[in-house]
């Protein structure tokens, strides 16, 4: 009989749980440096970001890029945050918060995103078909895309509450993340002005702030939790006894 989790075929590589965690809290922690900068690069003109001036712009489509990129880098990094943190008292509530970040960031930011940077400055540059861009900031006049964009919006809002309010019952976590993750999600509920800088701001910093910051933490934990074997005794040890309490 085999020791318990040896690998399948001797001899084959095997990445240290510890490996895993470090790539996981770059990615978070690169999610939010480029979506920050990409969000500070955005360009809005005459209080549009979105319309077909916007579109046109120097830093358009490269800004849209950049936020593309940490969205990615999101989408790679956050289950391993989880991971990291489920053992720290985020509970069920975390793991519903945070499944829901990563259907509501693919529904609708990166999707909207495709759609911004891949598309619809193609669409600006057409006179004939400049039309399709739409004049209340739905980028396209598409029934369904829109209709997409405020489901996945509802979705990525309400889930980045509940992973917030996860944050903030959990005994291992520094409560001001939470904090400021439910600040800067509440905050996108708000009909603010559109402004050059301001509104990157608005939407990236809390929230990448708080990405990021889990980020760090994954990073010093793994400093102080010793060497790769430490932490992947550590890792067994804690799947051993799974504990799902909300």
């Amino acid at each position: 009989m085999s020791a318990p989790h040896a690998p399948a075929h001797p001899g084959a590589a095997v990445v240290p749980a510890a490996t895993l965690y470090r790539l996981s809290a770059w990615c978070l922690i690169g999610s939010f440096v480029l979506s920050l900068a990409g969000g500070l690069a955005h360009p809005v003109v005459d209080g549009e970001s979105h319309s077909v001036a916007a579109l046109l712009a120097d830093r358009s489509p490269w800004a849209q890029y950049l936020i593309y990129a940490g969205a990615l880098l999101l989408m790679l990094g956050l289950p391993g945050g989880y991971l990291w943190l489920r053992e720290r008292g985020l509970g069920v509530l975390g793991l519903v918060g945070a499944v829901g970040y990563l259907v509501g960031n693919a529904l609708s930011a990166m999707s909207h995103l495709v759609v911004e940077g891949f598309v619809a400055p193609t669409i600006a540059r057409d006179a004939a078909a400049r039309p399709l861009i739409g004049t209340e900031g739905e980028i396209v006049d598409a029934p369904a895309f829109v209709t997409l964009q405020v489901v996945g919006g509802l979705v990525l809002v309400l889930s980045l509450v509940v992973l917030a309010v996860a944050l903030l019952r959990a005994p291992g976590v520094p409560r001001w993340i939470g904090g400021v993750l439910l600040a800067g999600s509440l905050l996108l509920l708000v009909p603010l002005p559109e402004r050059p800088v301001l509104t990157g701001l608005v939407v990236e910093l809390p929230r990448g702030l708080a990405v990021a910051a889990i980020g760090v933490l994954v990073l010093r934990g793994l400093r102080s939790g010793g060497s790769d074997d430490d932490v992947a005794a550590d890792v067994r040890a804690r799947e051993a006894v799974p504990e799902w309490t909300a």
